[in-house]
């Protein structure tokens, strides 16, 4: 019986992470469903006790506290890596999750974990509604993004004014020009607020370092998939809803187009 495990970080947003862990605990599969929570940072005088409050959550959790903020996708290994060293048994299927996310389908783990995807899957894309801008956000990219746009996004995100106008047009534009709910497919990337990959991708990444730290950790994903010959499907048969209320959009303009521009020059560097 296939199972999956969820990594997610906790950044400060207790009350979230415990209502995405009761969210998954109502899941009619949810003892096939390990929750992997990654502590990058607590709360200053949190009113919530995260590790008891999730002892009462009836579901499989583990709670994992890295000496410092490893940001995303290096969190989301951290805790893979230390539920491995624990004792824990490789699951089949490894999801990379933003808490701010609603599955209102009960039933969507048991059909994912149902579905016999091809061989060369090995990272599948759900349908992703986002109730700010009425649009979806799946697929994230069909096409493998040329090095001139990179270039570009990285000149922009290295000039905060240039920054901040190039994220408010986008949003602007992610409104006024809704994207539609697109069939399924194979795709360049996965959005990064949610996603699945194999077990044994996992197992090829885990020990490397994600060296961007926040932001660009698709193109990262759709990277190594390139170059082990497999494959990202975007799958419209499963949704989930994304609410957008981004811890990393608490950082100012000033620290997020760095970290963009960072985290695009490491993608360059390493697969251009």
């Amino acid at each position: 019986m296939k199972n999956v495990l969820i990594a997610i970080i906790n950044y400060a947003n207790e009350e979230e992470v415990i209502s995405y862990a009761q969210m998954l605990a109502n899941q009619t599969s949810s003892n096939r469903i390990q929750l992997v929570i990654v502590n990058n940072k607590k709360s200053e005088n949190a009113k919530i006790n995260l590790a008891e409050e999730i002892q009462k959550i009836n579901l499989s959790i583990e709670l994992f506290e890295p000496m410092n903020n490893l940001g995303y996708l290096n969190g989301a290994l951290y805790g893979y890596n230390e539920f491995i060293s624990n004792g824990g048994t490789k699951p089949d299927w490894v999801i990379i999750s933003n808490t701010d996310i609603v599955i209102s389908d009960t039933l969507y783990f048991e059909k994912f974990l149902s579905i016999h995807y091809q061989e060369e899957i090995w990272c599948v894309a759900p349908s992703v509604y986002s109730p700010l801008t009425k649009s979806y956000q799946n697929p994230h990219y069909i096409e493998r993004c040329s090095l001139n746009k990179i270039n570009r996004i990285i000149f922009i995100n290295q000039t905060p004014f240039l920054a901040y106008i190039y994220e408010n047009l986008a949003k602007l534009k992610a409104k006024v020009r809704k994207t539609e709910r697109k069939e399924s497919q194979y795709v360049y990337s996965a959005h990064g607020c949610f996603f699945a990959v194999k077990g044994d991708f996992i197992d090829i990444i885990k020990d490397n370092g994600y060296k961007g730290f926040l932001y660009s950790e698709e193109a990262y994903i759709a990277e190594y998939l390139l170059i082990h010959g497999k494959k990202c499907f975007y799958d419209n048969n499963l949704e989930i809803v994304h609410n957008e209320n981004s811890i990393t959009g608490l950082l100012g303009i000033n620290k997020r187009s760095k970290y963009i521009a960072n985290s695009l020059k490491y993608i360059r560097e390493e697969f251009y």
